[in-house]
């Protein structure tokens, strides 16, 4: 994923922040995900949802999910040490 340097802004919608701290970590973990600042597994362990679950966030919010060659590498390295996150 990019380095960055420079601040980010984050939005944060008023009904996010009416419905609490998963809400908000959701919407937050979405913009850093499709602003490629973390990774699809970064961004789902701060929204704390399982694989499927993020997936589906994504998709309501109509962002595309992209695939690294960095992410692959991590899924081979949990795929040979059992470590798999859900």
């Amino acid at each position: 994923m990019s380095q960055f340097t420079e601040p980010i802004s984050l939005e944060i919608s008023p009904e996010s922040l009416s419905q609490g701290e998963l809400a908000i970590r959701q919407e937050i973990a979405i913009q850093l995900y499709s602003r490629e600042i973390f990774t699809f597994g970064q961004a789902r362990r701060l929204a704390n949802l399982s694989v499927w679950e993020f997936q589906q966030l994504l998709a309501q919010h109509k962002i595309p999910r992209h695939y690294s060659e960095i992410e692959l590498a991590e899924d081979i390295e949990s795929i040979k040490t059992g470590v798999w996150q859900s």
